[in-house]
Formats: C-alpha cells, sequence, structure tokens
C-alpha cells in the first residue's frame, strides 16, 4: 500500500505550550484510523497539521503526489449558511467535475435528503443533517483520504447508525478520525492512534483491543521501570562503597572504578523507561445516602407540554418506580419526549421544594401524580450546559452553587478538578465544552445529590472522561436517570431500561431490543486525578504563594485520605502525622 501522508519527527507548540514532541506518524490507503486522547492534547491541531491548515514548528510532514484530501470539521463553514442544500454541495463538486451536478444529487438521495430539502437554506438544517451534508461533501469529490474532527458528536442514534453503514459499506477514501463514541469507533476503525505525551502510541486494532493492548503495555512498562530503577539504586550503592574504600585505603582503582560506575548510572538514568503522565483531572462525585425504599413515584398519567394553554399529550405512563441504587436509562428517538419526561421531573421536583424565591410558578410541563422522597436531593445536568450563568466567574459559581463552602475549600476543589488558580476569575462564558462539563460535574459533587438526572452526560467529555464517570456512578451506587446516545455508556451504566416507544413509557430487559428496533428502522447508505507528586519527609518548605499552597494540600489530604483508607497494617502512622502538621501548617499561613 503506498504512503498518503508522513510526518517525521514534528513539534508543535500553542501559546508557548509545546503539544507534540518529535511526533512521528506514516498514513497509508485503507488505512481506517482512530484519534484518540484526553481533552486539550491536540487532536484537533494534529489534524489541521495534517491538512496543512497549520504549520509545525520542527519537522517535516509529506505528501504523496497529488493527493487529494477532505477535512469534515465540529461546525460546517458560515460561508454555506446562505446556499441551499443543492447549492452548497453543488458548488463542492465543481471543484473537480464541472458538470457534476448529477453527482451532487445522487450523493444528496444517498444520504437521505429528499427533493423538497434542496432549496431548504444550510442554517436551517437541524444539527444531524448538518454532519450529513458535510460528510456528503467530502465524498462527493472522491478524495484520497479524509480527516473527521467529532463528525459523531450530538448524534442521536438513528443519524450514527447511519454513519457506520456509510463508513463500513460506501466510504473508499482512507480516513483518520477523532470521535468519543467507543462503539462507533470498535465498528468502523481497524487502527487506533493515542496521543499523549506529545506522542503517538499506534496499534493496528480497533479502540476497545487497542486500549486493552494499550494498558498491557503501560503496565509492562511500570514493572520494567522498577526493575530498572532497583539496578541503579544497586550500582549507585556499589559505586558509594568503592568510593569509600578508595578514600579509607587510598586505593585509585576504587576511586576510578566508582567514577565509572556513576557515568553508568547517567547514561541508565537518560535510557530509563519513560511512564505515560496520564491526566491530572480526575471526574468524581460523591452522594448522601438515603434509607427511603422509593426516590420517587410517577403515577399513572400522560405526559406532554402546554402551548397556548392547551395541553399535548406525548406518550403515557403506567406507574412507575424508582428505587435507591436504580440506574436507568431512558431510551427512544428524537422527538418522542424524552426530554419532556426529564423537564416534568425537573419542575415536579423544583414545585415539591418550593424554590421559586418562595412561590410557584406554573410549570411549563404537566407536573401532577409525581411524589418524591422526602430525602431526595436531586441534581441535573442538562446537555447544554446552561444552568450556570455564562457572566458568572468560575469562582463565583462554585460558590454560588454549592451549599456553605469556604472560599479555601472553593479554591481547593477548583485546583483539584483542573482549573489553574490563574483562570478562577475566567467567565464560565469563556469556557469550552469540556470545561464548563468539568464545572458542572464539580457543583454536582459538592452537592452530595442522590439522585441524578443526566442529560446527554457524555457530550462534552472525552473517552477517558466517559469511563471515569461511569465508574463513579456504578462506584458511588448513585440513583439516576440518564439519556444518551453513547450505546458503550448506557450498557456499562444501566441497570434499568425504561423505553418509549408507540406513544407509551414501558421497562425492557437491556438496550438491546432498542438497537434492533433502529436497525430495523434506519435506512442504510444504499452504496454505504490531580497527579500526586512525591511528598517529602524533609522540613516544610516555603511556598511562596497562595496558588502552591492550595496545591500542596490538596496532595497531602489526598494522600491522607488514600492512606487511611487502607487495612491498617498497612497504614504508616508516621507519614500521616507529618501529613496532618504539614497541613494545618498551610492552614494558618491561609489564615
Amino acid at each position: 500500500m503506498s504512503t498518503l501522508i508522513h510526518c517525521n519527527k514534528v513539534k508543535f507548540s500553542i501559546n508557548a505550550k509545546p503539544l507534540f514532541n518529535n511526533l512521528s506518524i506514516t498514513i497509508k490507503e485503507n488505512d481506517r484510523i482512530a484519534l484518540v486522547g484526553y481533552n486539550g492534547t491536540g487532536k484537533t491541531h494534529l489534524l489541521k497539521l495534517l491538512a496543512d491548515t497549520e504549520k509545525p514548528d520542527e519537522g517535516i510532514i509529506e505528501y504523496a503526489n497529488g493527493l487529494r484530501m477532505e477535512m469534515v470539521s465540529q461546525f460546517i463553514d458560515e460561508a454555506l449558511l446562505e446556499m441551499t442544500l443543492l447549492e452548497s454541495i453543488s458548488q463542492k463538486v465543481k471543484q473537480v467535475d464541472e458538470y457534476g451536478d448529477y453527482k451532487a444529487v445522487s450523493m444528496l438521495y444517498d444520504f437521505g435528503f429528499q427533493d423538497a430539502d434542496f432549496t431548504t437554506k444550510v442554517a436551517d438544517l437541524s444539527g444531524g443533517q448538518k454532519t450529513k451534508l458535510m460528510f456528503a461533501m467530502s465524498a462527493v469529490v472522491e478524495p484520497d483520504i479524509i480527516l473527521f474532527d467529532e463528525p459523531s458528536n450530538h448524534l442521536d442514534s438513528n443519524t450514527l447508525k447511519f454513519f457506520e453503514d456509510f463508513f463500513n459499506n460506501s466510504l473508499k477514501s482512507a480516513f483518520i478520525i477523532v470521535s468519543h463514541d467507543r462503539n462507533f469507533l470498535d465498528n468502523v476503525t481497524n487502527q487506533t492512534i493515542f496521543l499523549r505525551d506529545q506522542q503517538l502510541a499506534a496499534f493496528s486494532l480497533p479502540f476497545s483491543q487497542a486500549l486493552s493492548a494499550l494498558q498491557e503495555r503501560d503496565e509492562a512498562d511500570a514493572l520494567r521501570l522498577k526493575a530498572e530503577e532497583k539496578n541503579i539504586r544497586r550500582i549507585q550503592e556499589s559505586a558509594k562503597r568503592l568510593a569509600q574504600w578508595g578514600k579509607i585505603y587510598d586505593n585509585p582503582k576504587f576511586i576510578r572504578k566508582a567514577k565509572s560506575m556513576e557515568k553508568r548510572v547517567e547514561k541508565l538514568e537518560q535510557g530509563k523507561t519513560k511512564i505515560t503522565e496520564g491526566e491530572t483531572y480526575r471526574l468524581s462525585l460523591d452522594a448522601d445516602m438515603i434509607k427511603s425504599k422509593h426516590m420517587l413515584q410517577i403515577g399513572e398519567q400522560w405526559i406532554g407540554y402546554r402551548k397556548n394553554e392547551e395541553f399535548n399529550p406525548l406518550f403515557s405512563i403506567n406507574g412507575l418506580y424508582i428505587r435507591p441504587g436504580d440506574r436507568i436509562a431512558l431510551l427512544g428517538d428524537n422527538g418522542v419526549g424524552k426530554s419532556t419526561l426529564i423537564h416534568s421531573l425537573v419542575e415536579a421536583y423544583k414545585k415539591a421544594r418550593s424554590v421559586h424565591d418562595g412561590g410557584l410558578e406554573n410549570p411549563a410541563y404537566d407536573t401532577e401524580n409525581i411524589t418524591f422522597s422526602p430525602q431526595c436531593n436531586m441534581g441535573y445536568l442538562d446537555q447544554e450546559l446552561e444552568k450556570i450563568p455564562l457572566n458568572e466567574s468560575i469562582f463565583d459559581a462554585v460558590k454560588n452553587n454549592a451549599p456553605n463552602i469556604d472560599d479555601i475549600t472553593c479554591k481547593q476543589q477548583l485546583i483539584a478538578t483542573g482549573f489553574e488558580y490563574a483562570d478562577f476569575n475566567k467567565l464560565v462564558g469563556r469556557l469550552s465544552g469540556g470545561e464548563r462539563s468539568r464545572l458542572m460535574f464539580l457543583i454536582l459533587k459538592l452537592n452530595k445529590h442522590n439522585f441524578l438526572i443526566l442529560d446527554e452526560p457524555t457530550n462534552h467529555l472525552d473517552i477517558f472522561g466517559k469511563m471515569e464517570l461511569e465508574s463513579e456512578l456504578i462506584n458511588n451506587e448513585m440513583t439516576i436517570l440518564i439519556t444518551s446516545h453513547d450505546r458503550t455508556f448506557i450498557d456499562n451504566v444501566a441497570n434499568r431500561f425504561l423505553l418509549i416507544k408507540n406513544g407509551k413509557l414501558e421497562e425492557v430487559t437491556s438496550s438491546d431490543g432498542y438497537y434492533q428496533f433502529l436497525n430495523e428502522k434506519v435506512i442504510p447508505y444504499q452504496k454505504e486525578e490531580i497527579k500526586s507528586k512525591e511528598i517529602t519527609h524533609d522540613e516544610p518548605e516555603v511556598l511562596a504563594n497562595e496558588e502552591d499552597i492550595l496545591q500542596r494540600i490538596v496532595i497531602l489530604e489526598k494522600n491522607l485520605a488514600e492512606d487511611l483508607a487502607r487495612k491498617s497494617k498497612h497504614q504508616k502512622p508516621k507519614s500521616q502525622e507529618i501529613w496532618r502538621k504539614e497541613i494545618a501548617r498551610l492552614y494558618e499561613i491561609l489564615g
């Protein structure tokens, strides 16, 4: 297979922050590559480097002669918004074929568009339709390679299934794709590249198998490093003894031997196995316990919405109990009423707690016959992350939405969540989707909700963030109601499944029936943690500023909590005493 793109020893920085260091990659014909990494590691910048829209600081990127390359971004080009659907794809195909209008029309049909859609302005298309248009525009010119930047974000299950068919049955181009949907990547790729530590780790495997191989490699590296460090310590001790003997016995041979061993140690230190730094932020949640038999009860009723004082029913419920520990996935097509049910529960909870400035407002959704346990402490994460005012600072957002939190604790929690001290006054409206998601999960954690309603909670999380969220939701035995288009997330987390179908809410035994229903329904494409630093027991260092003090407290308290969680025979009482004294001293400094 011929090489399409070759990167050799590429270095690249943004605002003096290194993203890539001596990064190399080769992309060949028929490669179907998943590009995976934590948010902020530079996945989009790597795609832009490959697309030649950004330039490396050092290194070489070479392309095959006459290479035809397309890039599908997360958002549609604003220049297309005022064009009609047909105009937008026609102007694209004419770049390679002056008489290619028939190709444009044929491609639109293949992507499920109808004649009536052809005159619709691009700005008026739905999110899924815009994504289909971007795919169609890239495929219609028959490129050698396509670069996809998170095309599966915010897509419903129907559209995701359509694109799986498109990738597997029709797309002939090589591609490299950034996506946080594990099931999608497993179904459409044959290679996985992990971007971390400013380098790439490549595997000729789809995502899940590649992740297992990467974890095995990391475990082997950790064992190898442990053996290397043991060998280095042994040589250092021998060199030290030889140097002492040389002085005691005035033996130059021993001294020369000791120096030779010290040089050997230097070389071994330089060649030590590198261990991944990983991600400094770890998503975490906390919950109050509840002893009640039921978290909430929904009586027999219709769920719908009011418009112009008229009730519009969407589906019926024949009674429903949610018990503590239930992790319920709410399944159904777009428009069947999932969001309406969520809003009904949120409004009913607000009404029960009389949080409308001491009075009751007329709810936008019918909320009769919904009863909450008196112990229920409900939290809600909306998919657009709009609960926090955009003009609040991230510090004020936490202070105003977390109960009885003092300034020092607020700052500590923000640092532990991955926010830098210098950004505490940054407005919420200036945060990325991933940063705003982190902030919302921190607020949920501090409120210790025992019932969470999560509307598309994974929209702004990378793959590893999704895995951490899964672990937190399961291990904390939380009661949750979730909607998500991420099948892997649903299958890993949920222990109950509610399906809205044919105007009814019914419980099913698993998600399989719903996804089988989708497979039959969808017309296929026809051609297609803060990382712990080592804390020594030396004299307390002088910390220069409040940020360093808060950072040090976070690390010390984390070490103390981890040690206390061990069995008593494995704990380190002396270390605990030192940590407690140091924590107390640092709090005194903060006043």
